[in-house]
């Protein structure tokens, strides 16, 4: 690659004003500490102890922000220390708002958008960007667009929080699109024995159970196990929808003596959802009108359905050298399989008759595999009279996919009729016993890289490190040529600083960036080189209330650059010809308070605002919103001897238009303005071991499209629901 990135002048003078009124704005109230607290000027930078685990533990903290984490640079970083966007969803705040779904963390994340495709296919983004990988304690594990029916689902009821690094994350992900990365870090086998079950009754129809024992197995306490067990089953907001969910994790850990820990789990997850939609529903009439749909409707017919399996396996192992360093091996196996037969139901019917609809049909099996060895030397070093920290790491994973089509027999396929009188009894057609069509993908991954924080002076610490990537990949389809391709030694630098202003604030710059394979061939049949998204990010966090309140503020920039664009087709070739062409910017603001204002009271607010501009200067993702703000709130009452705890939150967001999605039909934009969704959550200590909790979502039952365009339909929101949970621990 060729391409630098570089700031004008005039980029570089915004970035700084801005950054100098959001260090005014965050930095007055400690100036006010400052003087209060006399005339000790000592700066004192963070201390978080070198360790081999994967994330920190917030279970049991009460928190809603986290200690450390390694998300962003494999360093073990507070979030004060990390040089980039960062936020965390915790045990405590899943707990009390009833969350156990990646798409409610998403919708309570700062900077995060949801799209849900149609019933069961979630997409999410960040400062305009799909996020296509998630890490789990770290490990890199990509996110198939097309087939993500059982790798976007996986019940909370594993993890103890999450950790999100927004902007270009190469350096740890690999390769993937510059938005955000999002990692997943699993709860542990405890040291003390613990045994907690909940029980869940849910508005629209469902119920869940759910079990959690852990703690030693032996009276050594050296050998220590955890089972994890849910049972989900509840109707959507779709009419007629309906989905059951099984999960089972057991994990272990063992101590191999004073400074290794061998760590191994297994999770198995099964879902089964009937009355399924693919896509959404046409938003005009023949005539041109917008349809106004009834709440809850679905396309969804009897017969469809979509049912999943996925199982995770890892093994681990962490060793403390005798000089502090640490070390981590991690080997991971995770399967994802789907069955599934949809239905498509397309066009623009008539306001009267509701006729004009074309149906068609599809079925599918299949599913993916991923084996990944990741290893990792974390350590500190003296020099020039200062202490500073390292990190060593390399990977390898091996990802296949096949999955097969079964064609419709177009003879069965009968009239739609009426639509505005369709409720889930038009006739299952029949499909082929036979494979008409099979998708095959593999990739190979193997990367090294190194970071390290350097601490220049007293204040300041500089923040350095790349990755070498080396990638090789097969795409191939029923009828059409293979796509093979490689690429070797593709470097990511990262570069940061941090830079303590006193001793609650902190400044901080960062330029980050990260590549993303392209199987797309120019008009020599060469293949394009890999786009590449660079971020630049400065900023000011700090730590406020003794540490008990994580604050952060940050202007950014994110570049992608050598994006491939279609040109033509080669009737000789058979295949699509691209050009590669300069990509999209993205400018904006982000804020965020998350953690505790006092033993009593809780806070999580997070606003970010961004545009988007392609390489000629129009819109890019309109289809994601400019404005987000997201707040949450719980606070615990003297009243009712300290039982009584109640909460709330508000999303909002600002218009929208129809994603740039090709089809058939091209209709016209449907735009969505902008809207609020408001919930409410109250907890109650019925004694010291049990507690009852409601949660309410979208409280005033507010209707709007959650996604508008894909495929020319349009999907409607979650309308209200509600939870009531009995928690006991025993």
């Amino acid at each position: 690659m060729s391409f630098r990135p570089t700031l004008s002048l005039a980029a570089r003078a915004r970035l700084s004003t801005a950054l100098g009124a959001s260090l005014l704005i965050l930095a007055a109230p400690a100036m006010a500490q400052d003087d209060a607290a006399g005339t000790d000027q000592t700066v004192t930078l963070d201390e978080v102890t070198i360790t081999a685990a994967p994330g920190t533990q917030t279970e049991g903290t009460e928190s809603w922000t986290t200690e450390w984490m390694r998300s962003a640079t494999g360093l073990v970083l507070s979030q004060k220390e990390t040089p980039q966007s960062t936020s965390a969803i915790t045990d405590a705040q899943m707990k009390d708002r009833n969350i156990t779904t990646i798409a409610e963390t998403m919708d309570a994340a700062t900077g995060i958008t949801v799209q849900a495709y149609e019933s069961d296919r979630i997409n999410y983004y960040s400062r305009g960007f799909a996020i296509d990988a998630y890490q789990y304690d770290g490990v890199p594990v990509p996110k198939d667009g097309a087939w993500q029916f059982g790798d976007n689902n996986t019940d909370m009821a594993l993890y103890d929080h999450v950790e999100i690094v927004r902007g270009a994350t190469g350096l740890m992900q690999g390769a993937g699109e510059p938005g955000a990365s999002i990692n997943f870090i699993r709860k542990r086998p405890t040291e003390e024995f613990q045994n907690e079950a909940a029980v869940s009754l849910a508005y629209p129809e469902g119920a869940r159970i759910e079990s959690d024992v852990s703690g030693p197995l032996n009276a050594a306490g050296n050998v220590r196990g955890r089972l994890i067990g849910v049972v989900d089953k509840r109707d959507g907001s779709l009419d007629r929808y309906h989905k059951d969910k099984y999960v089972l994790f057991g994990g272990l850990d063992v101590d191999l003596g004073d400074s290794t820990l061998l760590s191994t789990g297994i999770s198995f997850q099964k879902t089964k959802a009937d009355n399924v939609t693919w896509g959404g529903l046409p938003p005009f009439y023949a005539d041109g009108g917008l349809i106004d749909w009834d709440w809850g409707t679905s396309l969804g017919q009897d017969w469809t359905y979509v049912d999943t399996e996925r199982t995770e396996a890892f093994a681990s192992l962490e060793h403390e050298f005798q000089n502090g360093w640490t070390g981590r091996l991690v080997l991971t196996h995770i399967r994802n399989d789907v069955d599934m037969e949809l239905p498509w139901i397309s066009g623009a019917p008539d306001r009267e008759t509701g006729l004009g609809m074309s149906p068609w049909a599809a079925k599918y099996k299949g599913g993916s595999r991923l084996t990944s060895l990741n290893a990792a030397l974390n350590g500190d070093f003296d020099a020039f009279g200062r202490s500073h920290q390292f990190v060593l790491g390399a990977m390898a994973s091996n990802f296949d996919s096949d999955y097969d089509g079964y064609a419709v027999d177009t003879a069965t396929l009968g009239p739609i009729g009426n639509i505005f009188d369709l409720d889930g009894r038009y006739p299952r057609p029949t499909f082929s016993d036979e494979v008409t069509t099979r998708w095959h993908s593999e990739q190979r991954q193997y990367g090294l890289y190194g970071s390290a924080k350097i601490e220049a002076t007293d204040a300041l610490s500089v923040i350095a490190g790349a990755r070498a990537n080396w990638w090789k990949g097969k795409e191939s389809t029923t009828g059409s040529p293979d796509f093979e391709y490689s690429y070797d030694a593709e470097i990511t630098p990262y570069v940061g600083f941090t830079y303590a202003l006193n001793p609650t604030y902190s400044a901080y710059g960062s330029i980050t960036s990260i590549y993303k394979p392209q199987i797309a061939q120019n008009e020599d049949g060469d293949y394009l080189d890999p786009t590449y998204g660079w971020n630049y990010e400065l900023g000011v966090k700090g730590d406020l209330m003794n540490g008990a309140l994580f604050a952060s503020a940050a202007i950014f920039q994110t570049d992608q650059k050598d994006v491939a664009n279609w040109v033509g087709y080669d009737e000789t070739r058979l295949r699509d010809i691209y050009e590669s062409i300069d990509g999209t910017t993205t400018r904006g603001f982000e804020a965020e308070v998350a953690g505790a204002i006092s033993e009593r009271w809780n806070v999580s607010a997070g606003y970010t605002f961004r545009t988007s501009k392609d390489g000629e200067g129009n819109r890019f993702a309109a289809d994601q919103p400019k404005h987000t703000l997201k707040l949450a709130t719980d606070y615990r009452l003297a009243a009712l001897q300290d039982r009584l705890t109640v909460g709330g939150a508000m999303r909002w967001q600002s218009g929208t238009d129809s994603m740039d999605f090709a089809s058939e039909l091209e209709q016209p934009n449907v735009h969505q303005g902008s809207y609020a969704v408001f919930d409410l959550n109250a907890r109650y200590g019925i004694d010291d071991r049990t507690e009852l909790s409601l949660s309410v979502n979208n409280i005033f039952d507010k209707k709007y499209y959650a996604t508008t365009g894909f495929y020319d339909t349009v999907v409607y929101g979650d309308g209200r629901s509600a939870e009531l949970t009995l928690r006991a621990r025993f």
